[in-house]
């Protein structure tokens, strides 16, 4: 199979990854600390803004590192 097919899924994932990781979080976080998703709808909690800062996190992080991703998927696409 050819080498761009895997590096432009590669790529569709890394852009998508910023819309996918907060469900993602709230999920992971109510599974490793076993709380119903409910849970999470009963007003102002330090859950929610811990999932908050951890996805506000990642954002920055992605950010950062999205030019340098980009490169390296084109680079290895060639």
């Amino acid at each position: 199979m050819d080498n761009g097919f895997w590096v432009s899924l590669l790529a569709l994932g890394w852009r998508w990854s910023v819309f996918l990781m907060f469900p993602l979080l709230v999920f992971g976080y109510g599974q490793v600390l076993d709380l119903p998703l409910a849970f999470f709808d009963q007003g102002v909690n330090r859950h929610k803004w811990l999932i908050t800062l951890l996805y506000l996190l990642y954002v920055l992080l992605w950010l950062r590192f999205n030019r340098r991703v980009k490169a390296l998927l084109e680079q290895r696409r060639r």
